[in-house]
């Protein structure tokens, strides 16, 4: 189409002045790229409509899902025996429309939570000069929280159901980091006291658990299929809490004695630092909310 008007536009610029050409060859070049701009758009749109068509998984397959399907609406629904369906951690979830379903035996659909990164653990702090107090050591780093459980929305028109289990537990909180131990303290000398021994460091607080993601099933019953609560499993309980982190052990006094000088008095070694303390475990993330009932 549009070769046959850029011959008609060249035609007609023959009898015209530079101008009038530059013109209409600028009207041709936005010609072109109209035309196949619309043709790219109506390529995808094609394209966009097969992939919505079906949603189709073989028996004893594992399907781990992309970006682009993170929300379906499609005809055919089809995952066959023994099938599970991964949704990766990078997504928050899944949601499926279909107007015709078919879900076999053992079928599981289990969300990717990530678990939360532990705290770390304090060094131990280099030892005390002589006659001086030893040195505390840093507390250990805080755990983070565990990852929320994906969200399942299935909204099908079922005409065969095994089972399907739904499995988007939320991800278990990171471990507090433990508290370094305490620095030895400096030792005696004919001058001072042995030091004592720093303290050691708090440990570190935990994450808590994420909570389970949200499941919700609304289903419509095709022909005589038989469908209740029963085919299907869910499991959205909150994430594991993270454990507190350990407290360190307190420093080692500095040592006694230290003077050769037979008149000095005998110097007693530092006492030990006071050990750090242990932080609280977190807390347990909450259930998520399950929803299932006839369309």
């Amino acid at each position: 189409m549009f070769v046959s008007t850029g011959i008609f536009i060249f035609q007609y610029a023959l009898t015209l002045g530079a101008t009038h050409i530059i013109f209409l060859t600028t009207l041709l070049k936005l010609t072109i790229m109209k035309t196949l701009l619309s043709l790219f758009i109506l390529s995808n749109a094609f394209a966009l409509t097969a992939q919505e068509t079906e949603f189709i998984v073989a028996a004893g397959t594992q399907r781990t899902l992309t970006s682009a399907e993170r929300t379906l609406s499609v005809k055919k629904f089809s995952l066959g025996d023994n099938v599970t369906i991964i949704i990766p951690a990078h997504m928050d979830g899944w949601t499926v429309t279909a107007t015709d379903a078919a879900i076999g035996k053992n079928v599981k659909i289990i969300g990717q939570a990530n678990v939360g990164f532990p705290g770390v653990g304090a060094m131990t702090p280099a030892s005390a000069p002589a006659c001086s107090t030893g040195y505390t050591a840093a507390n250990g780093t805080h755990g983070q929280p565990g990852s929320p459980g994906k969200n399942v929305s299935l909204n099908l028109n079922i005409k065969s159901i095994g089972t399907l289990t739904i499995e988007v537990i939320g991800g278990k909180g990171g471990n507090g980091g433990a508290g370094g131990n305490g620095g030895k303290g400096g030792n005696a000398t004919c001058t001072c006291n042995a030091g004592k021994g720093g303290n050691g460091g708090n440990g570190g607080f935990p994450g808590n658990g994420g909570a389970g993601g949200n499941v919700s099933i609304v289903y419509t019953k095709v022909g005589n299929v038989s469908v209740s609560n029963s085919n299907f499993i869910i499991r959205n309980i909150g994430g594991l809490h993270g454990l507190g982190g350990y407290g360190g052990a307190g420093g080692q006094g500095g040592a006694g004695g230290g003077c050769s000088d037979p008149k000095a008095l005998v110097k007693p070694a530092g006492a030990a630092g006071l050990n750090g303390a242990r932080a609280s475990d977190g807390q347990p993330g909450r259930n998520g909310i399950t929803t299932i009932k006839a369309g």
